[in-house]
């Protein structure tokens, strides 16, 4: 029974400028886990989690405008501002603990007795707002140099200004859970006949990733990764692709209030893998 109401406008300033502006209200559905009626365990961090059936959905009311420029030979150059007011954020809170719980290791020893405290998913109260900028770049290199003939860059880069919202029952004031103020991504190319190779690299500024006991803020650090992907056709239906990821071997980090507080040190490491596909 909701309405989403939404308005889109162009205007063609020039043969290759375009401005554009929308306003919209959207919602997003819970994730199905989240309101399935089951409980989960998580051993390692001794927590049950309860799912929530009467999650309700996350609206916004936003708003968009911005500038872009086409260049020869499929480039484009793109500015906007974007404005979003969101309410109904599900965030996890805690709801109680179970007692006298018994772990066991993995080889069926006996590890201990502990509390596990319980979590769910509600929707937070009230509405947080949300400004920012975002520049996109898709050039061939062509347009600078001859000589450059056949690479290119796609990047954006995006900024925003987060209202604190304020979640710490401390009083703790937090940037919404999730959102950076800081996010770039990058791809340089190469593509030539029956050879392609690309080599991408994505960051994001810290964040929180949580609200601890609805009461201290856990911070996932900033983190960059670097990817590689190559390709080359040995006929026009056969192609070998060799594909790297993470391959600089960056870690994740995080803490609780601060850095003095780590709670988390993850090596996920570098995968590398080398395939073969065949069109018929």
């Amino acid at each position: 029974s909701d309405v989403l109401p939404s308005v889109n406008m162009t205007v063609e300033l020039t043969d290759d400028l375009l401005l554009r502006a929308a306003a919209s209200k959207t919602l997003m559905r819970p994730a199905l886990g989240d309101i399935a009626y089951k409980r989960t365990v998580s051993l390692n961090e001794y927590k049950y989690r309860d799912g929530n059936p009467d999650l309700q959905p996350t609206y916004s009311d936003q708003f968009e405008i911005g500038l872009e420029w086409y260049l020869e030979e499929g480039g484009i150059l793109a500015a906007s501002y974007f404005e979003k007011e969101i309410e109904g954020v599900v965030r996890e809170t805690l709801t109680g603990t179970v007692e006298d719980v018994t772990k066991y290791n993995d080889n069926g020893s006996l590890d201990g007795v502990y509390d596990f405290d319980i979590y769910q998913k509600v929707n937070a109260e009230g509405s947080y707002k949300v400004t920012g900028i975002e520049l996109i770049a898709q050039l061939p290199l062509s347009l600078l140099s001859e000589s450059l003939e056949d690479f290119g860059i796609n990047s954006n880069y995006t900024m925003l200004d987060n209202s604190l919202t304020g979640d710490s029952d401390l009083g703790i004031p937090t940037a919404p859970v999730g959102l950076a103020e800081n996010t770039f991504n990058m791809t340089f190319y190469y593509e030539k006949d029956a050879f392609d190779a690309r080599i991408s690299y994505n960051y994001k500024d810290e964040y929180v990733e949580s609200i601890e006991r609805d009461m201290y803020p856990v911070y996932r650090d900033a983190y960059g990764q670097t990817d590689l992907s190559i390709g080359y056709k040995i006929t026009d239906d056969i192609k070998v692709s060799l594909k790297g990821i993470n391959i600089t071997n960056e870690e994740t980090t995080g803490y609780t209030m601060d850095p003095a507080f780590p709670t988390m040190y993850e090596l996920s490491g570098r995968r590398l893998s080398l395939g073969v596909r065949a069109n018929f």
